[in-house]
């Protein structure tokens, strides 16, 4: 321990003897600097005022307007939207206790937003018209103004105006301000006062008060004369020093962080920060500093007067960029020595140190300065390794302990093994230092060369060539790994791991791990940053740092581990860019020009050191600490089609846009839209970039969908149901939000998907399918009526067909039966056998002409009008021939073509001849008519005689045969008509025949 002692020392005396060379070193600030400005969406790059207000987000005084950030956006507040139109800005805002965000106009408006967004305005005479100097909230949410002639309290819209009868001091107004238990402390002319029982009390006196600040106590901090000062309830002042010269500075901004540190932003000089004791200027965008907050996580936001937003964070990862900028000067080779020194070799070829945070060229005047190319350390001193083939141990001062020339080339990596062995790459060969003897080991033919060198846990050295890895087996290298899957592509850089694994890095392969004998892969599907990995170490706290082509991220070995085995999980990696001011960074890989074997060490203080070819990237886990709490999340806005309808942006709520906080039923969705999209967001002010979410829309989504960084879910139409989006946010590989954001959703139905149409489109079809049902009944029984009445029709023509011959034909073969009987009775008599015979001949014309009749009527041939309308004038023609009455018939020409039934023909008949017999046996007519008349549906017929005609009732034969033609008239559903008067004849009529279709 003395002899490290002693090195430390020396190589500490070594270093600060060289400090007039050159220094290659950037100061170790344990700060880190952010800006924001109009190029990054901020509308000004003044910013008057900052307050986190209960949503979380940054709420940014601007002269413009009024912002709202988030980490990675800025938003124009919607203030203007619930006031009206103002023509004023707002000067300053504050943020109550009760969550109450206080808004001061340049016009002297007061307003304020309430944590639903709901906004109310001060309307009261009492209110100046100007803007106040200072806001307050005290314990109890009441607003406090500060104007130069008096104070203002404002509580439950009451305006109280306190002046000196309330102790408010005479003088020019400073500040007013609310300590950490809510005591209000006014600062005017001479006196420090604090407000107590209705009145303000003096607490101390102080000149040239510029600013105040509350601290978390009932103590406040004071600004004046470049001297920063505390004062406690009881009065009892101190002054903690001068933080600058007080040439004409002005302090405009003070703030207590959750550390008790004080930040001093003056308006010209910068920003200051006091900590135990002392003052330490911080690095701003710009030196004049208008504003100070600090956010939930202990960040620092400064509005600066020019230059934008500044966030001020502990810097746990920084570049340090050599301080000479001459053309290849950076370190593209490290170590660390027993002493916990830190050695380098430039691309310029100098050896260099570290000490005190500053990079210095050692050994300057050595025959070997110029031509290092790569350093490794053992326990008691360093290796270099030179362009000319010359490899030396280094120890003390100049004292070059060991020198060989072991290559022809230069030599481009070393590696000092645990068994002390050094193992050295040169140009076209791999040699190793064993126990002081030089062993040449001899490559595979296909190999061209070795890009990549470590030895595991249990003391193998592995190395990493074109697509294949190599393990030496204490006597010559062996291909452990045939088919590594990377075929064609360098391995450039392999790491050892405790649990045994060997982490390997390629060139466009992304990232392997070899375990008891097997070879898992993973890339960029499993969520890897980049696939071209050239650095790789393990920081001991269960991290793998990676230095990639797309620069530097660190993944949970544990994940890591699991991707490996399971292919189907994705990987949460937190990546270091512009959050932590590493823009553009590329980690320097072995096969770059000139060839290095780069490797990444972990530090003696646990840190990790890796080298990039802008600088040395150095990065402390200790302050890198993981995120324990889940970041608030919020769904910001919902459109639909486009068209916002649901914004959590501070709109109020309206017909056509909804506030999803205030919100009290599931939002409806119209059945026609086409394309829905939810925007939300998450806040971690220090990390936003490593901000990851995953969403669901629950009732539409199986699972979790896994959104990475982007900040918005798209989906399709929707079908008709309630759904519930919900959305998580993590930081890094951090737990999700619990609970989640989410918002109720109900798709409403198109008129036809509802239960009233669906329950109408069931009555209707069940009454259809009763009306089809009944409409099919009711034909069947009509076709089984009509069938039944045909069979009836038929059945009554059979026994009329019958009853015509029995009464007609029955009687006329009776007759001549009777009649022939006579004849054989009386043929002895000549003269009554003839008369006998004569009758005979006539009956049996009779019987003829009868058949003849009922033939006619039964056969469908018969069956239309022209038959029937020839057959009836034939049969009166006839008729009244024989009676020997003149006869005269007037028929259609052109009758219609109708079918008449044998029904119609039979009893149309059988009236018109009981007509024509009725005129022959009563009337005494001399002449008789036929009339018949035929339109398109019915049929009349008229037939008048010029007989001695009657009047009244007839009251003989006649009359049963006036009855039988209106019974038969009726049976056909025509009209029967009968005119006549005593000796002017009679005229008798059928109407309203109706005919079928031919």
């Amino acid at each position: 321990m003395a002899n490290r002692l002693n090195n430390l020392r020396v190589w500490t005396a070594l270093i600060f003897l060289l400090a007039g060379f050159p220094a290659l070193s950037a100061a170790n600030s344990q700060w880190f600097t952010r800006v924001w400005q109009i190029d990054d969406g901020l509308l000004d790059n003044d910013i008057n005022g900052i307050v986190q207000g209960p949503d979380q987000y940054l709420w940014l005084v601007t002269p413009v307007g009024l912002m709202r950030f988030d980490g990675v956006n800025f938003n124009p507040s919607p203030i203007e939207n619930f006031t009206g139109r103002i023509s004023s800005h707002i000067r300053m805002m504050s943020c109550s206790r009760t969550g109450v965000l206080w808004a001061a106009f340049d016009g002297g408006k007061i307003i304020s937003l309430n944590p639903d967004y709901s906004i109310v305005s001060l309307q009261n005479n009492n209110l100046p018209a100007r803007a106040p100097i200072a806001l307050a909230n005290d314990e109890e949410g009441a607003l406090w103004l500060g104007y130069p002639d008096a104070i203002r309290r404002v509580q439950n819209g009451k305006i109280i105006r306190l002046s000196a009868k309330h102790g408010v001091p005479p003088g020019t107004f400073h500040s007013l301000i609310s300590d950490g238990i809510g005591n209000i402390w006014l600062a005017k002319g001479n006196q420090i006062s604090c407000f107590q029982n209705g009145t303000f009390h003096q607490i101390a006196g102080m000149e040239g008060v510029q600013c105040m600040a509350a601290t978390h106590t009932n103590a406040i901090w004071l600004a004046a004369n470049a001297h920063l000062f505390s004062c406690d309830i009881n009065g009892k002042l101190r002054d903690c020093g001068a933080f600058q010269e007080p040439s004409n500075i002005r302090t405009v901004a003070l703030l207590e962080d959750h550390s008790g540190a004080v930040w001093i932003g003056t308006d010209a000089n910068g920003l200051f920060h006091y900590e135990q004791s002392r003052f330490e200027r911080m690095e701003t965008s710009h030196s004049s500093i208008l504003s100070l907050a600090e956010d939930h996580e202990g960040n620092i936001w400064v509005g600066t007067g020019g230059g934008g937003l500044d966030r001020i964070t502990p810097c746990g990862i920084r570049l340090e960029a050599l301080e000479n900028t001459q053309i290849r000067s950076q370190i593209q080779s490290i170590c660390q020595d027993s002493n916990g020194v830190l050695w380098g070799a430039t691309q310029n070829g100098a050896l260099v140190s570290r000490i005190d945070s500053r990079w210095k060229p050692v050994f300057t005047n050595a025959s070997f300065a110029g031509t290092v190319t790569c350093v490794a350390a053992d326990r008691t001193a360093i290796w270099v390794g030179t362009r000319t083939g010359r490899l030396l141990r280094l120890a003390n001062t100049n004292n070059i302990i060991w020198e060989t020339n072991i290559a022809r080339g230069s030599i481009r990596g070393l590696l000092v093994t645990s068994n002390e062995d050094v193992w050295i790459v040169g140009s076209d060969a791999l040699q190793r230092l064993h126990k002081s003897k030089m062993e040449n080991v001899r490559l595979p033919r296909q190999d061209q060369g070795v890009f990549a060198m470590a030895e595991d846990v249990a003391g193998n050295i592995w190395f990493g060539a074109n697509g294949i890895l190599l393990r030496f087996n204490g006597t010559n290298l062996v291909n452990e790994m045939p088919s590594l899957g990377v075929s064609g592509r360098p391995i450039c850089c392999l790491h050892g791991t405790d649990d045994g694994s060997l982490w390997i890095g390629s060139r466009g392969g992304g990232l392997m791990r070899l375990k008891n004998g097997h070879v898992s892969q993973i890339g960029l599907g499993q969520g890897l940053v980049n696939n071209y990995i050239s650095q790789i170490i393990a920081d001991g706290h269960g991290w793998l740092w990676f230095g990639s082509k797309h620069g530097i991220f660190r993944l949970r070995q544990s994940e890591v581990e699991q991707a490996m085995e399971d292919h189907g999980i994705s990987l949460r990696p937190i990546i270091y860019g512009k959050n932590v001011g590493l823009v553009s960074q590329d980690a320097v890989f072995s096969i770059a020009s000139p060839f290095v074997l780069p490797r990444a060490i972990l530090g003696s203080d646990g840190r990790v050191w890796m080298l990039m070819h802008t600088g040395i990237v150095v990065a402390d886990p200790n302050i890198l600490s993981e995120n324990a709490k889940p970041p608030p999340v919020l769904l910001t806005q919902v459109a639909m089609d486009g068209k916002i309808i649901a914004s959590h942006n501070g709109e109020a709520s309206t017909e056509t846009v909804a506030n999803p906080k205030t919100l009290d039923c599931p939002l409806k969705i119209p059945p026609s839209h086409r394309h829905l999209e939810f925007d939300f967001t998450a806040f971690n002010f220090r990390d936003p970039e490593n901000l990851r979410f995953r969403y669901q829309l629950a009732g539409c989504d199986n699972g979790w969908i896994v959104a990475g960084t982007e900040r918005r879910a798209s989906y399709s139409r929707l079908i008709v149901g309630n759904y519930q989006f919900r959305v998580e946010a993590s930081v890094d590989d951090g737990p999700w939000s619990d609970p989640p954001a989410t918002l109720d959703l109900h798709v409403v139905p198109f008129f036809w998907q509802t239960w009233w149409f669906r329950c109408g489109i069931l009555l209707v079809f069940t009454s259809s399918v009763i009306a089809i049902v009944r409409y099919v009944s009711y034909r069947r029984l009509r076709l089984k009526l009509r069938a039944a009445e045909q069979q009836t029709a038929i059945e009554r023509e059979r026994g009329r067909i019958a009853r015509d011959i029995h009464d007609d034909l029955g009687n006329r073969l009776t007759e001549i039966q009777l009649l022939t009987g006579l004849a054989q009775r009386n043929h002895e008599i000549p003269q009554k056998a003839i008369t006998h015979i004569n009758e005979i001949s006539s009956a049996a014309l009779q019987a003829t002409d009868a058949l003849d009749e009922i033939v006619w009527a039964i056969n469908p041939r018969n069956d239309t009008l022209t038959h029937l309308i020839d057959y009836l004038g034939q049969f009166t023609i006839n008729y009244m021939r024989t009676a020997g009455i003149r006869c005269r018939v007037d028929l259609p020409e052109n009758p219609p073509a109708k079918s008449v039934s044998a029904e119609v023909r039979h009893n149309l008949f059988l009236a018109i001849k009981e007509s024509l017999n009725n005129i022959v046996r009563h009337a005494s007519a001399t002449e008789v008519s036929l009339i018949i008349l035929a339109t398109d549906n019915s049929l009349s017929v008229i037939i008048e005689d010029d007989g001695q005609g009657f009047s009244g009732e007839v009251k003989n034969d006649g009359a049963d045969g006036l009855e039988n033609m209106h019974r038969r008239i009726a049976e056909i559903h025509g009209q029967f008509q009968i005119k006549s008067k005593p000796g002017a004849g009679t005229c008798i009529s059928f109407n309203g025949l109706w005919l079928a279709e031919k």
